[in-house]
C-alpha cells in the first residue's frame, strides 16, 4: 500500500479552508441578494437547480469506470443517505431560518454552529471514537470564546435571555443535528463514491424542500426577483452547495467528524474577512483578536497531526533518504 505524503495529508485541511472561504463569501452574497427571497423558496431552488449537474457528472463518472463500480447500495445505507439529506436541507437550514426569527445572527454563529464541535465530541466520546487530549480540551473552549468575541458588541451581539429562548433552543438543536450529520456521513463516505453520495443527498434535500416552493411561489414571484437575487442564488447553489459540499464530504472522509466540525469555527472569520473585502465593512479590535484566537485554537486541535507531519518531513533529511518516515 502506498504511504501518504505530508502534502496529501494537508489536502483535506486545505479543503475545509476552501469550503469555509466559499461559505463566508456566501454570507455576503445573502446580504445583498439572498434577502430578496423567501428562505424556503430559496432553499428549494438552491438544491433543485444543481441536481442536473450532479446527476450528469455521476452518470459520466460511472460510465468512465464501467465494470469497476456498481450502483448497488445497501437499503440501510440508502435510508441513511436520504435521512442525512433531509437533516441537512430541512433540519439544519430551515431550523436555522426559523430560529433567527426569535434570536439573532450572533447567537446563530455561537449556538447554531459554535456548539457543533462540542456536541460532536460528546457523541464521539460516547461512541468511543475520540480520545480527549490537552490540546482539544484547551482548543475547543478557546475557539468558542473567540467566536463569541468576534460577534460581540452592538445591538445584535451575542446575548442570552428569555426573549430569545425559543430561538436559542432551536439553534442548539441545529448544532445537534449538524453533529449527527457529520457522524452519519462519515460512516458513508468510505463506502460509496462521493459523487453518488452527494447526488443522492441533494436529491433527498430537494424533494423535502420542493413542497415549500410550490406553496410559497408562483411564476409572478419568480419573475419579480432582481438580477442580484438570481446572482445570489447562482453563487449559493454552484459554489456554496455544489462545490462546497463536495469538498466538505471529501475532506470529512479523511479527517473524521470531530476535526471536520472544528473547522466550522472559521466561518465567522471568513465571513468578517469577506465583508471587509467585498462590502467594505469595518473590522473592530474584537474581530482581529477573536480571529487570531480561532486560528490558534484550531492549531491546538490539529497540533498532534502537524507534529506528525513535521516528523515525517524531517526524518528523511536526517536519514539521507527519500522514503517517508
Amino acid at each position: 500500500m502506498q504511504e501518504s505524503t505530508p502534502g496529501s495529508r494537508l489536502l483535506p485541511h486545505l479543503g475545509f479552508v476552501i469550503v469555509y472561504v466559499l461559505w463566508g463569501i456566501n454570507i455576503c452574497s445573502m446580504k445583498f441578494g439572498g434577502q430578496q427571497w423567501d428562505p424556503l423558496v430559496f432553499g428549494a431552488l438552491r438544491y433543485a437547480s444543481i441536481l442536473p449537474f450532479l446527476w450528469a457528472y455521476t452518470w459520466w463518472y460511472y460510465r468512465k469506470h464501467r465494470g469497476r463500480l456498481k450502483l448497488q447500495i445497501a437499503p440501510r445505507d440508502l435510508l441513511l443517505i436520504a435521512l442525512l439529506g433531509v437533516v441537512s436541507a430541512v433540519g439544519m437550514e430551515v431550523v436555522l431560518q426559523y430560529a433567527l426569527q426569535y434570536s439573532n445572527s450572533a447567537n446563530g454563529a455561537v449556538l447554531g454552529r459554535g456548539f457543533m464541535p462540542v456536541i460532536t465530541a460528546c457523541i464521539a466520546l460516547l461512541l468511543k471514537d475520540l480520545r480527549l487530549t490537552p490540546s482539544v480540551m484547551v482548543g475547543i473552549p478557546l475557539a468558542l470564546g473567540s467566536v463569541i468575541l468576534i460577534v460581540a458588541g452592538g445591538p445584535e451581539g451575542f446575548h442570552l435571555g428569555p426573549e430569545s429562548l425559543r430561538g436559542d433552543l432551536l439553534l442548539l438543536l441545529r448544532s445537534f443535528l449538524g453533529a449527527l450529520y457529520l457522524i452519519g456521513m462519515n460512516k458513508l463516505v468510505g463506502r460509496y463514491p462521493l459523487t453518488l453520495l452527494v447526488s443522492l443527498e441533494m436529491t433527498a434535500g430537494a424533494l423535502a424542500l420542493l413542497p415549500f416552493l410550490f406553496l410559497n411561489a408562483d411564476l409572478g414571484y419568480l419573475l419579480s426577483r432582481s438580477d442580484l437575487a438570481w446572482l445570489s442564488l447562482a453563487y449559493t447553489a454552484l459554489f456554496a452547495t455544489l462545490i462546497g459540499f463536495s469538498i466538505h464530504n471529501w475532506s470529512l472522509a479523511r479527517l473524521g467528524p470531530f476535526k471536520a466540525s472544528v473547522y466550522g469555527y472559521l466561518l465567522p472569520v471568513t465571513a468578517a474577512a469577506a465583508g471587509y473585502v467585498l462590502l467594505g465593512e469595518e473590522l473592530g479590535w474584537n474581530q482581529y483578536l477573536g480571529g487570531a484566537g480561532v486560528l490558534f485554537a484550531m492549531y491546538l486541535v490539529q497540533r498532534d497531526r502537524m507534529q506528525l507531519l513535521k516528523a515525517s518531513v524531517s526524518a528523511p533529511a536526517a536519514a539521507g533518504t527519500d522514503k517517508p518516515a
